[in-house]
């Protein structure tokens, strides 16, 4: 799981709180490089079966498409990119709608949805979150005429009642960011599922989940030996943070979505 990337020591178009999750641009061609024996693709048609690494980017930073985008393309790669649709054309720093429909048409890339305003599901009343659901999907599946079937959880949260909504809303695949290791059988039904919708045919067959996929962020700290472990994969590293995201789990149970992202912000702006 990504988010931006900079090049060389130019982070000036990365707000402060998000630097913890930016990557330069050397660091992720270098890991891009650990993955040139791994089958690297998205979770949908797979001529020989489920990929080994699959590529998520959040937000939609407009480092996406200048930085990321043409390495992954020179290497044969695909990602998921999942945009917060209100960020589009707003936020600074943020691809605009054109550069979303050029990140769209790119060989390998996929667009899915980040919601509406990047509000965490977990806060949200049922019809808020049926709201930023399709206001979310509509969106992007206008702006880039191509479905959207995938859906990543802004700071992987939600409740067991948004895994129901998200069905219900037309969402094939949905990421969280909770920390452990993949088994392709317990997470995606039996069967492949080709549809069109609005018109819109596609070309691709969706595995669809049920229950969300987990991720591991890759951050600016990550060095390439952790980032070796990640990918092998090291169950033991695995495990090891997967007993600190449950620790992370209790305090912002404990603190509430609002006091325990405010105390993140605090300590990533020092």
């Amino acid at each position: 799981m990504y988010h931006a990337l900079f090049n060389d020591s130019n982070t000036s178009n990365i707000d402060q709180e998000d630097l913890p999750y930016a990557v330069s641009r050397q660091n992720f061609v270098d890991q891009l490089d650990l993955l040139a024996d791994k089958r690297v693709g998205l979770y949908n048609q797979q001529a020989d079966g489920t990929p080994d690494i699959v590529i998520t980017f959040d937000d939609g930073h407009q480092s996406n498409l200048d930085i990321a985008a043409p390495l992954l393309v020179e290497r044969g790669l695909s990602a998921y990119f999942f945009i917060t649709t209100n960020f589009t054309g707003q936020r600074k720093g943020f691809m605009s709608a054109e550069q979303l429909r050029s990140l769209a048409e790119l060989p390998g890339m996929l667009l899915g949805s980040h919601g509406t305003t990047h509000r965490f599901f977990d806060d949200l009343a049922p019809n808020e979150s049926v709201d930023e659901l399709r206001s979310s999907r509509n969106t992007l599946e206008a702006l880039i005429g191509k479905p959207c079937h995938s859906i990543s959880f802004p700071g992987g949260r939600y409740h067991q009642r948004t895994l129901k909504q998200v069905k219900e809303s037309g969402y094939r695949q949905w990421f969280g960011s909770d920390i452990g290791l993949i088994d392709p059988a317990s997470v995606f039904s039996d069967t492949l599922d080709k549809n069109s919708v609005d018109g819109m045919h596609e070309q691709l067959l969706w595995q669809t989940v049920q229950s969300p996929i987990m991720r591991i962020a890759v951050r600016q700290n990550t060095s390439l030996d952790e980032f070796t472990r990640m990918i092998r994969p090291d169950a033991a590293y695995y495990k090891k943070l997967k007993r600190r995201g449950q620790v992370k789990n209790l305090a912002r149970r404990v603190l509430g979505n609002r006091l325990y992202h405010g105390l993140y912000k605090s300590l990533s702006v020092r």
